[in-house]
């Protein structure tokens, strides 16, 4: 009792059913924004530190408390350094401040000491991108709706 191995059924095909073949693939719709932050798990270190600060603070008790203040501006320092890319415009902000601007006032990008990138607005001042990094490019480059070359593209 064997039974012979049949062909699965195919569907029925109709050119009408087919969807017509575009020369440009479609390109997603692009986000609201894209945020680069600090990783949060850099906050590891800051509870290492205040580990290790314990016995100096409570040692020095109660003056040594001020020593809790390290750990406590560090965390500040990495949730809120960030920045904030959308297709108008950059929000930077840092522990001590923000900066706004648009895209149209990006002449450049240059890369900083640390690894982040800064950008070079037309009126010459130079703001700091933080978080933002060389590998960063791409996505800077297709959120700045063609304003930035994306490096990666090929010629």
């Amino acid at each position: 009792m064997s039974e012979t191995p049949q062909q699965p059924e195919q569907p029925e095909t109709h050119p009408a059913d087919e969807a017509p073949a575009s020369s440009q693939p479609e390109q997603p719709p692009l986000p609201k924004s894209l945020t680069f932050r600090i990783t949060p798990v850099s906050l590891l270190a800051v509870v290492a530190v205040l580990v290790c600060a314990t016995p100096l603070a409570w040692g020095a008790y109660p003056w040594g408390l001020l020593v809790y203040l390290v750990p406590l501006g560090l965390a500040w320092w990495i949730l809120r350094t960030r920045t904030t890319v959308s297709p108008e415009r950059i929000a930077v902000r840092t522990a001590l401040g923000s900066n706004r601007f648009d895209w149209d006032q990006v002449a450049s990008l240059r890369l900083d000491e640390k690894r982040w990138l800064k950008a070079v607005l037309s009126s010459g001042q130079e703001v700091t991108l933080p978080a933002v990094r060389v590998r960063d490019l791409p996505r800077l480059s297709v959120m700045s709706g063609g304003r930035l070359p994306n490096p990666e593209a090929q010629e």
